[in-house]
């Protein structure tokens, strides 16, 4: 037993200690500010001189505390200091930025006060400079999640806004590889950038969808034979209307989901339309020679670009009056809507 208290006691620690005036008789507190709770670490009733020292475990990357007195508090930024000292009165507590030992804690005290005086608008100027000259300080990491009665300072999805957290997670994850909140404002900003692109998307269907409605777009491409076929021949009738190549990966994967597109369908009005962008003749005619549905080649972009068709494999989903319905990559997806529409 005598062995591990002195193993204890010689484990790193620091202390945070001053003095609060005008509190005697009320319980200080000091508190961690964890990524999901806040917990007391130790406290005291302060006399009426007000001093105080608490100490503590030193943490393993820096992190956020904070001395609470009631409803009022001071953050405060503990990492490699071994002593953080505050001296001010009970009512300057929210406010002060008189720390002595962490130069953190003093920046999120002006971050405070300054979103205190200011508009969100106001503050973020100020705040940026903050981020910009120590993005890997855990008082930049505060900055880019401070708000005011519910509106953020910074919004992560505006793609404007999201630069300054995209900043710090960066420093961090050089400066702070494997700490918590690292890892969950990288898994943040990663979640941020997949949901824009996700609207980007649905946007660009949309408008694209929209824009087709106004007409038809027809493409007219031989067959094996030399034969002129139409996508307009198709009009009546649910067109899947398809670009890819024999030459792409898991190419016999896809010719069978078509397979069992055309199967399942084609007697209850849907026909294929397959446009090929293979180079090779002599390749797409074996690749395509068996199958039952329409099947085109094309020497030139032109018919990629009537469908903004970037890389292949790409499928569209056409309604009777030929107007686009979807856009996939996905079978899943356009057999539900293929269903949607029988």
């Amino acid at each position: 037993m005598a062995l591990v208290l002195t193993a204890c006691s010689h484990a790193p620690q620091f202390e945070v200690s001053g003095v609060l005036t005008d509190a005697g008789g009320e319980t200080l507190y000091l508190e961690h500010t964890g990524l999901l709770a806040t917990e007391a670490i130790d406290s005291c009733v302060l006399t009426a001189e007000g001093n105080y020292a608490f100490h503590g475990a030193r943490p393993e990357f820096p992190d956020f505390y904070r001395l609470r007195l009631g409803n009022r508090y001071a953050v405060l930024v503990v990492d490699s200091t071994e002593t953080i000292t505050l001296s001010t009165t009970r009512d300057s507590l929210p406010l002060t930025d008189a720390f002595i030992g962490s130069e953190p804690s003093v920046t999120i005290a002006r971050l405070r006060k300054s979103l205190r005086e200011q508009s969100v608008d106001e503050h973020r100027l100020y705040a940026q400079q903050v981020i910009m000259y120590a993005p890997r300080s855990l008082a930049a990491y505060y900055a880019v999640f401070q708000s005011k009665q519910g509106v953020p300072v910074f919004d992560m999805y505006d793609p404007q806004q999201r630069k300054f957290f995209q900043v710090v997670a960066t420093s961090m994850d050089v400066w702070m590889p494997g700490y918590v909140r690292t890892t969950t404002l990288h898994k943040q900003v990663m979640e941020a950038m997949n949901a824009e692109r996700k609207a980007q998307n649905a946007l660009a269907i949309r408008q694209y969808i929209d824009e087709s409605e106004s007409s038809f777009l027809d493409l007219a491409l031989p067959n094996i034979y030399g034969d002129t076929c139409r996508l307009s021949d198709h009009l009546g009738k649910l067109i899947v209307l398809e670009f890819s190549s024999s030459q792409m990966e898991q190419g016999n994967a896809y010719v069978l989901a078509l397979r069992e597109l055309d199967n399942k369908y084609n007697a209850k009005g849907l026909d294929i339309y397959s446009v090929s962008v293979d180079a090779s003749r002599l390749y797409w005619e074996d690749w395509v020679r068996n199958l039952p549905w329409t099947c085109v080649r094309t020497e030139t972009m032109e018919p990629l670009v009537t469908y903004n068709v970037g890389a292949v494999p790409v499928l569209f989903l056409l309604d009777r009056k030929g107007q686009v319905q979807g856009r996939y990559t996905d079978f899943d997806q356009l057999e539900n809507d293929l269903k949607k529409l029988l």
